[in-house]
């Protein structure tokens, strides 16, 4: 079922009959049957009805409200969950060892999605400071075994993301379009500002994932419990950045999709999508989350929203049994 993004500020979503339809200044800009719909993406200043708003919850599907920046600052979602699950959630949590071991194999997986991006780049096009690169991140990630803490587990994390981003630069080949390092809130340069409105969908898809499992999303295991960020679904969200995000961004810059003229620059010095270039984005997004392929030991074939919601799947089996949880990697 598909994703309805919404972008056009001072739209408003409304329900009509067994539909949703999108308005703005009178006009109708969308029209979707409510049963076609998986989960709704608000960005920036956008209007919700209360009649759809009470339909969307009595049908269970969930609201991000996000900015054009990138940042997800709130869900509507139906408020009950597993009692059993979230028990089990707890306790998983207070074991440390459990903790430990699921911080691996999430930084684990996170590390090897980095270096295998980085040596499918060099398969293409040769360039030996990547190379370089990529091996110091294999070394890295040989260390993680002996890692005796989460926050020793997130050094390292920390040491193979800042060379993963040092090498990242190096993978684009548009002319006038560069990249030195990750930065946000608010993202300064075109890559870095598509890196943030990527993660921020992902993180959209990872916290339906998790919700549609009974899961609490703010209480992970890698990520610490906050009341300002949901945990669990951070914790998810390393696991596609590069598969989904990362792959997109080089792809668009490289293809010439994207360019320097779709960007706005604002007076706090963020950079952000032009409308009618973050509307060609999303469409490329959602190409890219629906495209099947085949993946995994049995050769079988899904979507990359598939994959995200089969780790949610497998997370909870995890959670519920007590047993280490295997995040499937990909190949890219």
């Amino acid at each position: 079922m598909p994703v309805l993004y919404v972008t056009q500020p001072g739209a408003e979503v409304r329900k009509k009959g067994a539909r949703l339809q999108v308005e703005w200044q009178g006009q109708l800009l969308a029209t979707l049957p409510l049963r076609l719909v998986e989960r709704l993406v608000l960005l920036g200043p956008v209007q919700l009805s209360a009649a759809a708003t009470q339909v969307l919850l009595q049908a269970r599907i969930p609201v991000l409200f996000c900015n054009m920046r990138g940042n997800c600052y709130g869900v509507l979602t139906v408020g009950y969950g597993d009692s059993e699950l979230l028990l089990a959630q707890v306790e998983r949590y207070r074991d440390e060892n459990y903790r430990l071991s699921m911080a691996k194999a999430i930084i684990s997986a996170k590390i090897t999605h980095q270096q295998r991006l980085l040596r499918r780049h060099v398969r293409n096009h040769p360039n030996p400071v990547i190379t370089q690169i990529a091996d110091q991140i294999d070394q890295i990630l040989m260390t993680l075994p002996n890692r005796s803490s989460v926050s020793e587990v997130m050094g390292v994390e920390g040491q193979a993301s800042a060379l993963y981003f040092s090498a990242f630069g190096h993978c684009l080949r548009q002319s006038g379009i560069t990249f030195t390092e990750r930065n946000r809130r608010p993202p300064k340069d075109p890559v870095n500002a598509v890196l943030s409105l990527g993660y921020m969908l992902v993180l959209s898809e990872v916290l339906s994932a998790v919700m549609a499992q009974g899961l609490n999303p703010g209480l992970g295991f890698l990520h610490e419990v906050s009341n300002r960020h949901p945990a669990l679904a951070l914790d998810l969200q390393e696991l596609a950045r590069q598969p989904v995000v990362d792959r997109l961004t080089l792809s668009l810059f490289n293809r010439g999709v994207l360019t320097k003229d779709d960007f706005l620059t604002q007076p706090n010095g963020g950079v952000r999508l032009k409308e009618q270039s973050l509307k060609r984005f999303l469409l490329f997004y959602e190409r890219a989350m629906t495209t099947p392929f085949r993946y995994g030991r049995d050769g079988k074939i899904g979507t990359l929203r598939d994959w995200i919601k089969e780790q949610a799947q497998s997370l909870k089996k995890a959670i519920l049994s007590g047993e280490t949880w295997m995040p499937e990697v990909l190949e890219l």
